[in-house]
Formats: structure tokens, sequence, C-alpha cells
């Protein structure tokens, strides 16, 4: 049977125990931008030098500005550890995470330190150089070495300074120090982290107080919109029946609109039969009339088909009266038979007209 193991700390091939290292290092590469050095707190430190005398710094992301001496009770303290007490190794490491750099000095500290584990004390203190790499500067030495100069100063056992060693490079400007780890530094690093989430705080409710300005004025046009929207629905509820009696009439209009297209389109007898009574002579008759729309077929005998033409197209509202075939006469026939069609005007002698006329 085959036992596979499982590693709870991974997802989808990633270490997830490897993410607070790398988010902290992330952290670390922003501050550094120009753009966001600020937000970096820097701290007051009072270092008492080799030489006895008390200088004023400035301590902002490892480097040191010299500054004026603050009171003893606002600054953090420092004691410097001379030179020719502790050993120096210089490391060339390609580009890697805070995190990677202290392990690799850790071992470099473990495999060139002269004491004893529990007596080594170190620290370092890492550049990078223009073409990628990174430098470090390590300095070890011994805890006896450390208490001797403690005790010499006078510190406190019970809350001593932090311990700087000061690189032989370090002029009276800025300096990067080497703190050796283990002593006092964690006081000025705790005002550091406050200061940093104090800054971090106030520019994140600076950002909400922005965002809130900015989005103060859409929001207020969007309520606007919506009581805009919900009055204007208020209103059409209200005007609902209203509307529907509107759109009754519109559809009632429209039917009527029909029925008067149609009427237009339509001939009324009586109109027509007395405008024909009038104008066909005596001596002539009507067989057939055809009613087609406005137009007329009228089927008879006449003297003179010609003149009946004639005849029809001098009353009122009738037009392109024609002959639809030529008049013939029978042999020995009197008169002309003919078939003539015309058009009439339905406003004269449509529907409406003929119930005004037989009104």
């Amino acid at each position: 049977m085959n036992l596979t193991r499982t590693d709870n700390a991974r997802f989808l091939g990633m270490d997830l125990g490897q993410w607070p290292g790398q988010w902290q290092a992330a952290g670390q590469a922003l501050l550094q931008l120009p753009g966001l050095r600020w937000l970096a707190p820097g701290v007051a430190v009072a270092l008492r030098q080799a030489d006895g005398r008390t200088t004023g710094w400035t301590v902002r992301q490892g480097e040191a500005a010299p500054a004026p001496a603050a009171p003893a009770a606002d600054a953090a303290q420092a004691l410097q550890i001379p030179l020719d007490r502790v050993l120096e190794r210089r490391l060339v490491l390609p580009p890697l995470a805070p995190a990677d750099v202290a392990q690799a000095v850790q071992l470099e500290v473990a495999s060139a330190s002269p004491f004893a584990p529990d007596q080594t004390i170190a620290g370092h203190v890492a550049t990078h150089a223009s073409d990628g790499l990174t430098q470090v500067h390590v300095a070890i030495t011994s805890r006896r070495q450390v208490d001797d100069a403690l005790q010499a100063a006078g510190a406190d056992p019970a809350r001593p300074p932090e311990v700087w060693v000061v690189p032989a490079a370090a002029g009276e400007g800025a300096m990067r120090p080497i703190v050796l780890r283990g002593f006092g530094e964690g006081l000025r690093e705790g005002i550091a982290r406050r200061g940093l989430a104090r800054r971090l705080a106030l520019l994140l409710l600076g950002l909400a107080l922005l965002a809130a300005l900015l989005a103060t004025p859409t929001a207020l046009v969007r309520m606007r919109a919506q009581q805009a929207q919900q009055a204007f629905d208020a209103l059409q509820k209200q005007a609902a029946p209203q509307i529907a009696q509107r759109e009754a009439l519109m559809k009632r209009v429209e039917r009527l609109q029909a029925v008067g297209a149609l009427l237009e389109r339509e001939l009324a007898m009586p109109p027509v039969l007395d405008m024909l009574t009038r104008a066909v002579p005596d001596g002539a008759w009507l067989t057939a009339i055809r009613v087609e729309g406005t137009k007329l077929v009228l089927n008879g005998q006449a003297d003179d088909a010609a003149a009946l033409v004639q005849r029809l197209s001098a009353q009122p509202g009738v037009y392109d009266v024609r002959l639809a075939s030529p008049a013939t006469r029978g042999a020995g026939a009197a008169k002309e038979t003919f078939i003539i069609e015309l058009n009439l005007d339905a406003r004269r002698y449509g529907p409406v007209r003929g119930a005004e006329a037989a009104s």
C-alpha cells in the first residue's frame, strides 16, 4: 500500500506558509517607493556613542539621519558597540526577500561565529546594489561583550537600550547602522509599527472621505432620479383611468376614420339616379347600371351616344366619361347601343351627401 503525504499548507501547488512573508516583503518594497516613504514614520533615537557623546538620530526604515537630540523620555535609547569588539562579514546575495536574507545570514553566522550558539549575538543590514544584487553587512559578537558594554554605560538590565554597530564608512551624515538583535530594538520597532498603522488609517480615512465626496453628487442625482421615477409612477397610476379612456377614444376615432375612408369610396344611389335622370335625354334609356366603387358602367341606347357622353361630362362631380367600346347601331335599328364608363365624386354622390339630399 502506498502512503501519500498531504501537505495542508499547500493550495493549487502554492505554499500558503510563505504568503505572510511575501505580503510583508511586498509591503516593505512599496514603502521604499519615493511617493510612499512618508508613510513610514521616523523614530527619534538617542545614541550613546563609543566615545561617550550622546547624539540624536531619526531612524526610518533602517536608515538613521542626524537629528537634534530629543529628551530621553521622548526618544528610544541606543548604545554603540565599537568595531573592535565585533566580527564583520560581507555577503553578496541574489535579489531576495528580507526573510530569505535573514535565513542566509543566520546560516552564515552559525558557520562563522567563534562563539557558542547561546553566546552569539549578530545583526545585519542589507542594501540593494545597482546591478540588482543584495549586499549584506553582518556583525557578530558575543553576549559577554554586549553585557560588558551595557554595564559600563549604566544601562537598566530590565529595560536595555538597543545595540548598534556603526560601519567604519559611516560619516557624520545618514547611515544604516547594524542593529544587534535581542535587546531594546523592539521598542523602536513598535513605535514605528504604531506610527505606520496610524498613518495608514488616516490615509484610508482620507481616501474614504474623498470617495464619499466623489460619490455624494452621484448618489444625490440617483436619489433624485428615483424620486422622480416614483412620482412619475404615482402620476401614471392616478391617470390610468383617463389614459384608458383616451386609448378607447383613439380606437373609436380610428374606426370612424376607417369608415369615413370607406364612405369616400362608395356612392349613394339616390343622388346618382337623380343626376342620371336629369342628364339622360328623353330619347335615350338605360338598360343596366353597374357600380364599381365610385365608377359607373352604363348600358343603354340613345340617338347619339357621343352627345350623351358630352351631357354626362357636363354634370357636376362627374369626370372621366368615355365610351368603353364604340357605339353600335344594328341593321334597321333607330338607336345606338352604348357602354359608357364614368367616375363620380364621392363627396357629392356619396352616402353622406345622399343622406343630406334625402333629408
